[in-house]
């Protein structure tokens, strides 16, 4: 990402200050990593006007802007750890840094949005080391650092580094010289050791500890927090996060910042380190960094940059920033469509096979148990005539690809099916339509019945007689569970584990469950607003840890116990189908005038207890309970002030409630959203409510372009 920059003075203290420096002020926190590095700061701890409470004191530290100072032709105009503006020689080495990037380049990327006390935006993208970990664990991952056996256990090297400037801050004439700081996890979670030199010695870290020349340090990789001007298009770091690089090497700066160089350091190192994709070694080619660390030597901006195979090869002209990440069902169809096989391990309940029936709603069925007939999958011999019987599945699959007279000559005969095959096949491998085998719960069948579907899996062949090979455009698909999650679960044989093309290990995604399933399936509109609020609020985390209202790992079930003293119940994907499943009958027999003089309340709550571990159960209960419309009273206007959403949570429920509605029900409930709740639930609505349904997408597409064009209308009648 070459558009890293920073604020100018303007931007800060001038005509054309940022809301997000109005608001939040020109102070500004800085990180301990940061102190490491030898930048200057307030002893006096502080609390931004943003922070709304007063246990988030921290010390403010000196920044860079890349404004040239006036009558200085060596200084830039700086902001003191106090806030104000100031002016520092280009050659200084102990002002920090506080990036900048325009917000439309990371906005689809960049996750868990915020908004703090005066509705400042704040969201995180790329990480960066920052905080000081305790002496406790500090002691810990030194000693795995330096003991050879635990260090392979326990703290693993993840390939990754941070590179900053090993100049002491008093060597003005000297160029930059890269330092590279090695990233290790260590129990889930991220750090870098970093030996103090002399730019740090004799600060002191937010921890209180001073720091000593030649001690090491470990420090934190955390989510860099971005302050959104969204007026401004601009996102600015809200800590400073390094210090230690010349703005510019002993030379007059002449106000062209592209030029400086902190720039090329945030180009050529900072922009693409905080990016967990980057490569993990030096981002600079040999002849740029030489041309870097020459005194007297420009850097060539005009050489052509480097491509990377991928590069070169994808025609993609998106920018890098704005292309999302593919979902698993997204992968798992390319696979197959490029005829090769996979096989889907993971949990019970994720919907491993549901995906793929949805992707291929054709493809031919097996399921695998231990006690199943072998003549299901390698077929039989007529011990009276001695013909061959090929399994059903078999005749399925060159049925599929078969003409119609091929078809009426296997019917006549089955044998003809082994003459006719080879000629299937030649002719298969011109077709773009897949047939796809799925063989269910491979994983949880003895290595026997494994066994008999080798030759399926590696060749698509059929050991039935002297063989039966399938078409060519034949894939083999198979699920099952890891012993992890299964009792009877099987090891795979190597041999038969190496004939599968891809294995992939699935985890449950709440977002993807959400978009793919739940509403396609229309899925009850409570448990989508229940698990959708539950997702946002927690920063749209896919991390099983932060999940567990939506799905839990076995043993963390196993580990709470209920009121009775059993094991608590956990859920997954298919449990919260099932409560779906179980609120639509109930409020089909309430509709009925099933329960009459019963206490319905209970009732449901009895229902959903026996379905939920008891905390969630009774949150769950609340939020379906909260008061909300349905799509026909929002289209046919029957619904009063009272019945309004007024607060976070009626809003989820009410904007979920409403994603039942049809393609002539959805301008409607549209205009309630927008009327009645904010754009940013509108916003969420048109992604729910369309999905991944092109149809759908096109709908909301020409809504929003009305909605536009109307508001144009009303602007210049006014």
């Amino acid at each position: 990402m070459d558009n890293m920059t920073l604020l100018t003075y303007e931007q800060i203290f001038g005509d054309e200050q940022l809301d997000i420096i109005k608001k939040y002020g020109t102070k500004c926190a800085v990180t301990d990593f940061s102190i490491l590095l030898g930048n200057a700061y307030s002893n006096d701890t502080y609390t931004n006007v943003g922070e709304e409470t007063e246990d988030k004191k921290e010390r403010t530290g000196w920044w860079w802007t890349k404004t040239s100072y006036p009558g200085y032709s060596s200084g830039v105009r700086v902001v003191s750890d106090s806030g104000f503006d100031d002016d520092y020689s280009v050659s200084i080495r102990d002002d920090g840094a506080r990036p900048a990037l325009p917000y439309s380049s990371i906005k689809l990327i960049a996750s868990n949005e915020v908004r703090g006390k005066f509705d400042i935006k704040e969201v995180e993208y790329g990480e960066y080391p920052q905080t000081i970990v305790d002496e406790t664990l500090s002691k810990k991952l030194e000693k795995c650092y330096n003991e050879d056996v635990p260090f392979e256990i326990d703290l693993v090297r993840t390939g990754k580094v941070y590179t900053t400037d090993s100049v002491n801050y008093d060597e003005y004439d000297t160029n930059f010289e890269p330092v590279e700081y090695e990233e290790f996890a260590y129990k889930g979670k991220k750090y870098i050791r970093v030996v103090a030199g002399f730019n740090g010695n004799g600060e002191t870290l937010s921890d209180g500890r001073v720091i000593e020349d030649g001690k090491p340090y470990w420090i934190s990789v955390e989510p860099i927090k971005w302050l959104v001007d969204e007026k401004a298009n601009v996102a600015l770091s809200k800590k400073i996060l390094f210090s230690g690089v010349q703005f510019q090497n002993d030379t007059e700066y002449d106000g062209d910042f592209d030029k400086t160089d902190i720039k090329k350091f945030m180009d050529g190192y900072f922009s693409k380190e905080i990016c967990r994709a980057t490569a993990p070694r030096m981002l600079l080619d040999e002849d740029e960094l030489s041309s870097y660390v020459q005194a007297d030597t420009e850097w060539n901006q005009e050489s052509e940059e480097r491509k990377s195979r991928l590069q070169r090869l994808n025609p993609d002209t998106t920018s890098p920033q704005d292309r999302r990440r593919m979902t698993d069902t997204e992968i798992i169809h390319s696979w197959i469509e490029a005829g090769q096989s996979v096989l889907l391990r993971g949990p019970s309940g994720i919907g491993k096979t549901e995906r793929i029936k949805a992707l291929y709603p054709n493809l031919i069925y097996i399921k695998l148990t231990n006690n199943m007939f072998p003549e299901k999958v390698v077929g039989s011999m007529n011990l009276q005539t001695g013909q061959n019987i090929p399994p059903d599945f078999a005749k399925q699959a060159l049925l599929a690809c078969a003409t119609n007279e091929e078809r009426r000559l296997i019917s006549e005969n089955v044998q003809n099916l082994y003459d006719l095959a080879d000629e299937i096949y030649e002719r298969s491998k011109n077709s773009n339509e897949k047939i796809v085998i799925m063989l269910d719960e491979l994983l949880n069948v003895k290595p026997a019945v494994q066994s008999l579907v080798y030759t399926l899996v590696l060749n698509r062949l059929v050991e039935a007689g002297k063989g039966l090979k399938l078409p060519a455009n034949t894939v083999i698909v198979a699920t099952g569970n890891q012993r992890k999650y299964s009792s009877v679960a099987e090891d795979l044989a190597e041999p038969l584990e190496k004939r599968f093309d891809h294995i992939l290990d699935m985890q449950p995604k709440v977002g993807e469950w959400i978009n793919e399933y739940a509403i396609p399936n229309k899925i009850h509109p409570s448990v989508i607003g229940y698990i959708l609020s539950k997702y946002i609020q927690s920063g749209k985390s896919e991390h099983i840890s932060d999940m567990g209202y939506f799905y839990e790992e076995p043993e963390v079930g196993e580990k709470r116990l209920d009121q009775n003293g059993c094991k608590g119940r956990t859920n997954d994907p298919r449990g919260w189908t099932s409560i779906s499943n179980t609120l639509y009958a109930f409020e089909e027999d309430l509709r009925k005038g099933k329960f009459i003089g019963k206490d319905v309340e209970h009732m449901l709550e009895v229902s959903i207890n026996s379905k939920l571990r008891e905390e969630w159960a009774r949150e769950f209960f609340d939020f379906y309970n909260i008061p909300t419309m349905s799509v026909d009273e929002v289209v046919t206007d029957s619904f009063s002030q009272a019945d309004l959403p007024r607060d976070i949570n009626e809003r989820f429920a009410c904007v979920t409630s409403l994603l039942l509605a049809d393609e002539n029900q959805v301008g409607k409930c549209r205009d309630f959203i927008r009327k009645y709740c904010d754009p940013e639930y509108l916003q969420l609505y048109d992604i729910c409510w369309a999905g991944n349904d092109e149809r759908k997408i096109m709908r909301i597409t020409e809504l929003q372009e009305m909605t536009m064009i109307n508001e144009e209308s009303a602007g210049k009648r006014l």
